[in-house]
């Protein structure tokens, strides 16, 4: 039996780059280490080493244009020298 109402593909908005960082974005903490690839040891080392981080009540963010100058200043990792 076929669904008619399943959406087309063409009907479907296009499916978000989970590796993509906008410099124009606010991503939660954990968002930003998943995008990146990043476990917890390596969002702390990025703390320590200068990541600015904002804060709202318990929750922690970063700004896309903070994550993409860290990546670019830093040599791409939180543990590169």
């Amino acid at each position: 039996m076929r669904r008619t109402d399943r959406a087309r593909p063409s009907d479907r908005p296009p499916p978000t780059v989970p590796g993509a960082i906008l410099s124009d974005a606010l991503y939660r903490l954990d968002e930003a280490a998943a995008r990146l690839g990043w476990g917890g040891h390596a969002l702390r080392a990025a703390r320590r080493r200068g990541l600015k981080i904002h804060r709202c009540g318990k929750r922690g963010y970063v700004s896309g244009r903070d994550l993409l100058d860290f990546i670019t200043k830093k040599g791409g990792t939180p543990d590169a020298n």
